[in-house]
């Protein structure tokens, strides 16, 4: 009972906070552009609770998460995403359990709707919707979705500030309903020449679940760009909350394909 309790706790942490394990999770209001198409993956990324005091550890591991976006036109996007591979491991009483298998799969559309060319500043809006997996784990066997407001500003000498909110609707643990959760995050980039970036970022995130359910992150950044096409971006946050992860460390690549 112990177990399948600790359980359900976990698999509640990752309905309720999907994006805990992905660096920038931020969205930017700009679209690909007409005729492009972007890559953005998570290679790998890691969950752990370290601490040695505690009778319970959580360990998460992600690989592939993946976004990939078609530009329609200057200003509205197609967009098809997927957590291809989740692998969760819970240590209770010192008895491990692990669970793996495929995420969510989402179809999103992406409209900027607002830009102002004075300031730099822009506005989208992106609806989405998952799509049942099947999967024995990580996945859900119900419809979800939600919408996202993203907004970007360029606020010179190479700096970018972005922020967004975000309503899902997602299924409750017992599969008797739906649970309202609400997002929001934003970060600052810099730009240190023409091949490395820093940036820091914040997230904070609550739901209508009825019970302990605030969950943020405090993180920070470096990005690494090979080319005008390739970028690679690793990630460490502190984790805020309760029973989760203490700390997330993710390498994520980003890639114009055309």
């Amino acid at each position: 009972m112990r177990l399948s309790r600790f359980r359900k706790l976990a698999v509640l942490v990752l309905l309720l906070s999907p994006l805990w394990l992905i660096a920038q999770v931020t969205e930017t209001a700009y679209t690909s552009g007409a005729g492009h198409v972007d890559a953005k993956m998570d290679a790998v990324s890691i969950g752990l609770n370290q601490s040695a005091a505690s009778p319970n550890q959580y360990q998460a591991l992600a690989a592939g998460t993946t976004i990939v976006s078609a530009g329609l036109t200057d200003n509205l996007d197609f967009q098809v995403g997927a957590q291809l591979f989740l692998r969760s491991t819970f240590a209770v009483a010192g008895i491990d359990h692990t669970e793996t298998g495929m995420g969510n799969v989402a179809a999103r559309t992406k409209w900027t709707f607002w830009k102002d060319e004075a300031s730099g500043q822009a506005l989208a809006i992106i609806p989405y919707v998952q799509f049942p997996t099947h999967s024995q784990f990580g996945g859900s066997q119900f419809l979800q979705g939600g919408l996202i407001l993203p907004w970007s500003m360029k606020i010179g000498a190479g700096a970018t500030a972005a922020a967004m909110v975000e309503w899902d609707q997602l299924r409750n643990i017992t599969n008797s309903g739906y649970v309202s959760k609400f997002y929001t995050s934003g970060y600052l980039r810099w730009d240190l020449g023409k091949v490395f970036g820093a940036y820091t970022e914040a997230t904070m995130s609550d739901s209508t679940q009825g019970h302990s359910s605030f969950a943020g992150t405090l993180g920070a950044g470096a990005t690494l760009s090979l080319s005008n096409n390739f970028e690679w971006d690793f990630e460490e946050s502190r984790v805020i909350g309760k029973g989760r992860s203490a700390w997330t460390e993710v390498l994520r690549f980003r890639w114009k394909m055309f």
